[in-house]
């Protein structure tokens, strides 16, 4: 599997989410904290270690990911609490990420580099499957690398159908 190198991209797009999600602080999901750092959440980019004061999110097409409070409050706006006790929140409209499409043929530099696997990658990220490399998450040919406009370090994969169903590509 191949390393993306996020920081060689200069081909990223802006796009919007327009999607609501679904959270819950992760202490009212798992009560005893003294445990909390021994699971793992189980995303659609890897397996990751559960954050201590990580909200818990769920998304549209019914994916799970952590993030912290402040994060999940910069990009969304809550809008109701359900029946179950699940915040509900629709993401703030001066929200944008950049993004990027990976294909066979990415453009790192201006010079054309060609993903030598076997459809599969992955990025160092802030969050992820924990590595000697750092943390990761994994990811497939066609998927989308996004990252925060403000926080260049900030970035994550977000499976292609999911990116599809839930972002707009503005610009």
């Amino acid at each position: 599997m191949k390393r993306i190198k996020v920081e060689e991209i200069t081909n990223w797009k802006v796009a919007k989410k327009t999607k609501n999600i679904k959270a819950k602080p992760l202490f009212s999901v798992m009560v005893d904290k003294s445990v909390t750092s021994k699971f793992l959440i189980d995303t659609l980019e890897g397996k990751e270690p559960l954050g201590d004061g990580a909200v818990l999110c769920i998304g549209d097409s019914n994916d799970v990911w952590q993030q912290m409070p402040k994060k999940l409050l910069a990009k969304y706006q809550l809008i109701e609490i359900d029946k179950d006790g699940w915040m509900v929140f629709e993401p703030r409209p001066d929200n944008s990420v950049n993004c990027v499409e990976i294909t066979e043929l990415i453009e790192m530099n201006d010079i054309h580099t060609f993903v030598e696997c076997d459809n599969e990658f992955y990025i160092i990220a802030q969050w992820g499957e924990q590595t000697s490399e750092g943390q990761i998450q994994r990811a497939d040919i066609g998927d989308f690398i996004c990252q925060n406009r403000d926080d260049k370090s900030d970035v994550w994969i977000v499976k292609r159908k999911i990116f599809i169903n839930t972002y707009n590509i503005i610009s």
